[in-house]
């Protein structure tokens, strides 16, 4: 029998890959808390029962935590200045 739920390997309906490929969209806003309240409800029941967003989710959170961690310092000039114009350009003014 094949199941479009989360947890049967992967396997997902183009619907819950749509739906998916949201919540991923959101996972920053998700982790800094800037959604609304109802919105983030709706992200943390999704990620309650589908295995593949909560792994983007443990990813996400640990890169996110990884990278605070660093000093300016122990990152290569070139990957710095990379950073540094990378968020300047999609800084929200």
């Amino acid at each position: 029998m094949t199941s479009n739920s989360h947890h049967d390997g992967g396997l997902q309906a183009p619907q819950q890959r749509a739906s998916c490929s949201k919540v991923v969209a959101l996972l920053a806003d998700y982790l800094e808390e800037q959604l609304p309240p109802a919105r983030h409800a709706e992200l943390t029941r999704h990620l309650e029962t589908c295995s593949s967003c909560l792994a983007q989710l443990k990813t996400y959170r640990s890169t996110v935590s990884l990278l605070r961690s660093l000093r300016e310092e122990d990152l290569p000039s070139d990957l710095r200045l990379m950073l540094s114009t990378f968020l300047n350009e999609h800084a929200v003014h």
